[in-house]
């Protein structure tokens, strides 16, 4: 081998770490997207609370929701910006200490695309950006991303045992029940969805609870409490996305 040339483990590292940065500015675009779509419903309410009402109208907590929604998608935008992988035939760096040797080039691979179910982990951990107090929240989820449901739990779990009046606690409620529900234990996981609606109704988590609570009733062909949840989504929760997506469902099951 010619002196100073990068060994191959070397190149193959530099491959590595690009091709790890391409998946991590597309889970970075999941997240952006899901944050403009919260910020869109939340507009058109405002929107729609406005012209229903007197200025001055739109409860504080919905502004609150609205800047804070702001500020993440600012920050996971700069974020993009300043990490945003190369553009494809971009000359690889070569590492310190001398050139790289002439090599095949590879094609970059596509990024392999998330399921839904990736998709709402990702956009989760986004929202979480800045909140430095939520780690024991932040351990769990990140465990029910790689697929570690049980010891997922029990994290989440102690999370609510010790942080019962937290903003997160039917958040982490909610991806026990989702745990079950992606290892197709649809009866624990309509009886833990089910807490965050007795528990937490009022909680940012109570539509996409119920929503996967009807995937799980229909999945166990228990087709009628599958539409009367997609119903109560409809009803009660008429300017969000889940709702949009329950009209869909309830006219695949035939209304």
């Amino acid at each position: 081998m010619v002196a100073g040339c990068a060994t191959r483990a070397q190149v193959d590292k530099i491959q590595r770490d690009q091709r790890e940065l391409r998946a991590l500015v597309a889970d970075q675009n999941v997240a952006i997207e899901g944050i403009r779509r919260r910020l869109d419903i939340l507009r058109q309410e405002v929107a729609d609370i406005s012209r229903g009402g007197r200025p001055g109208s739109v409860p504080p907590n919905i502004q609150q929701r609205l800047a804070e929604l702001d500020a993440r998608l600012t920050a996971l935008e700069q974020a993009r910006a300043f990490g945003a992988a190369p553009q494809p035939g971009a000359p690889t760096p070569p590492p310190q200490g001398g050139e790289v040797a002439a090599l095949p080039p590879e094609a970059a691979p596509t990024p392999r695309p998330l399921s839904p179910f990736e998709a709402a982990i990702a956009r989760e951990e986004a929202a979480l950006q800045g909140k430095v107090k939520e780690g024991e929240f932040r351990e769990g989820l990140a465990l029910v991303r790689q697929g570690q449901c049980a010891q997922a739990r029990v994290r989440l779990r102690e999370y609510i045992r010790k942080n019962p009046n937290s903003d997160l606690a039917d958040n982490a409620q909610y991806w026990i029940g989702a745990c079950y529900f992606n290892q197709k234990d649809y009866a624990n996981a309509a009886e833990q969805l089910t807490e965050v609606m007795l528990r937490y109704p009022k909680g940012d988590k109570a539509p996409s609870a119920l929503l996967m609570l009807a995937d799980a009733f229909a999945a166990a062909g228990e087709t009628t409490d599958a539409k009367l949840v997609l119903r109560k989504i409809v009803s009660e929760y008429p300017r969000t996305e889940e709702a949009e997506q329950a009209k869909q469902k309830l006219q695949a099951l035939g209304n």
